[in-house]
């Protein structure tokens, strides 16, 4: 069975989005759709698919669509599509705020359909590597998870509601820094009782934070601690410190390393390469035809923001501690 699919946004991310569907066994992109004719017209001719007038038309030819619009829209898109009954993938974050993910997830449960938001960082192999090290006892006693993720992105003329404040709430946070929540969340297999939170602008003039850091604890008493800054030089990494050894990814996951108590140099682990945004589009798809929950489903897109709702109130309040 061949999964059709379509494309609700035409960004810069949704030419990534149509990209990997090309990669992905068993999956045709046939439709696109945004609001500027000339935009999905254009996205059309370029993929050569058709280009839907109305959110509508798109779904009744898909199987599935995958939603890559600016952050704020993502509840209008998703709740109209789940009403047309076709499965969904939304970018992350799933919503601006816990009210409107919860929306969305009951929204998909009361039309049966599948939602998967797209946290594909976790499908990383770095990333798997650590969770493995994890479930096998090898780190020990987990302390500490630590999450990173900041690269410099200027202000683009052609995405400027990446510079609104109201589309991106924390700086990074809700661009990058929500990547490394759902790593830390599903490294921890659980969910923080409380966090606290900094987001400052260092020296510069801009409608965004320029540095978000958080630091949340676990019920076991682990801690997670999270930096991002779209200011700062590429860094993507994730670690978990444990009693026995550290284990951490470098490359956005595509490398990892550990170090034992006692030894002084650094062991790299073999790694099977992949690509992990194609991979969360070959899940998406598999799920589709299978009928089955996805791994980052409504829920798990709704603990996520529910911790940047409370980056975004901690760091509003001096770093006050808010209860989750």
């Amino acid at each position: 069975m061949t999964v059709t699919l379509g494309i609700v946004g035409l960004g810069n991310w949704g030419h990534r989005l149509a990209d990997a569907v090309q990669h992905v066994d068993d999956a045709a992109l046939v439709s696109c759709f945004a609001r500027t004719e000339s935009s999905r017209m254009a996205f059309g001719e370029a993929h050569g698919i058709a280009a839907a007038g109305s959110i509508s038309e798109l779904a009744e030819s898909v199987d599935g669509v995958l939603v890559a619009t600016p952050h704020s829209t993502h509840v209008d898109v998703v709740l109209e599509l789940a009403a047309l009954g076709v499965a969904i993938m939304v970018e992350k974050p799933l919503a601006l705020s816990v009210v409107d993910a919860e929306r969305c997830t009951e929204a998909a449960q009361r039309n049966d359909v599948i939602l998967q938001v797209a946290h594909y960082r976790r499908r990383a192999p770095g990333t798997r590597q650590l969770r493995s090290l994890i479930d096998d006892g090898s780190l020990g006693s987990v302390h500490l998870l630590e999450g990173h993720f900041s690269r410099v992105m200027s202000p683009d003329p052609a995405r400027p509601w990446r510079e609104n404040p109201g589309e991106a709430p924390a700086g990074a946070m809700t661009a990058l820094g929500v990547h490394m929540v759902d790593n830390l969340l599903y490294l921890a297999d659980d969910v923080p009782i409380r966090l606290t939170a900094f987001s400052t602008k260092v020296g510069r003039s801009s409608p965004l934070d320029d540095i978000t850091t958080m630091q949340m604890e676990f019920p076991s008493g682990a801690i997670g601690v999270l930096t991002t800054s779209l200011r700062l030089p590429k860094r993507i990494m994730c670690a978990a410190h444990g009693s026995e050894m550290i284990g951490w990814s470098e490359a956005d996951g595509a490398r990892c390393f550990t170090l034992r108590d006692g030894e002084d140099s650094r062991t790299e682990l073999p790694l099977t390469p992949l690509d992990p945004m194609v991979d969360n589009v070959a899940h998406f798809v598999d799920c589709v035809r299978t009928r089955t929950q996805p791994e980052t489903g409504g829920a798990e897109g709704t603990a996520v923001v529910r911790i940047l709702e409370a980056v975004t109130k901690s760091a509003a309040n001096n770093g006050a501690a808010v209860e989750l």
